[in-house]
């Protein structure tokens, strides 16, 4: 199993606002094309992939998205459109979801009431995660951990602290290469480098 956890700091959690984001300041294609490409491949559909969507934006309380491959999940096709289309049907019908609450919507798809530090909280305990930067180990000379866990953020960067928190607990930096890369063509270098270590 391979996860990508994509931290949307600028996701809504409300449903009927999802698609004005779309080109906006808050870029949700970002997470939209991070999820097509970490999902479908020519003529096919990884089932080995589960993508967390992490929508920090919220007058409440952060909603994380879990998109399980291996579980059934279904996308009605590799556009734009589609992962809008489920995002917004995630959140209307979570509507009244509590605090840390974990609601199972459709086979490969849950939501759950609490956001980033918990969520990696929880991974920690049984998989290596990495974050995702420049200055970073190359990915080809790091020896990758089995079932291993990728932290993305969309296009604003992760804050500091976040960063600096994560190094305490261990989380290893790994790069991609120099440039600065969007978050879902991060998806499609990692997606091709663990394939090439698997086949």
């Amino acid at each position: 199993m391979r996860t990508f956890i994509i931290r949307a700091r600028k996701g809504t959690t409300r449903w009927e606002r999802i698609r004005s984001t779309v080109g906006a300041r808050e870029h949700f294609e970002v997470v939209a094309h991070s999820v097509i490409n970490a999902f479908f491949v020519s003529n096919g559909f990884r089932d080995d992939v589960e993508v967390y969507i992490i929508l920090d934006s919220s007058e409440d309380f952060p909603r994380t998205l879990k998109l399980s491959g291996g579980k059934g999940l279904s996308i009605a096709g590799f556009h734009e459109e589609a992962v809008l289309a489920l995002v917004e049907k995630a959140l209307k019908d979570s509507h009244g979801l509590q605090k840390d609450e974990t609601r199972t919507l459709a086979p490969g798809l849950q939501i759950s009431g609490f956001g980033f530090e918990k969520l990696v909280s929880s991974l920690l305990e049984t998989r290596p995660i990495y974050l995702l930067d420049r200055k970073g180990e190359d990915i080809r000379t790091t020896e990758l951990g089995s079932n291993p866990v990728f932290v993305l953020s969309d296009h604003l960067a992760m804050p500091p602290k976040s960063v600096k928190g994560l190094k305490r607990r261990g989380l290893k930096m790994i790069s991609l290469g120099r440039k600065m890369l969007f978050a879902s063509q991060c998806v499609v270098l990692l997606n091709y480098e663990l394939d090439r270590v698997e086949f």
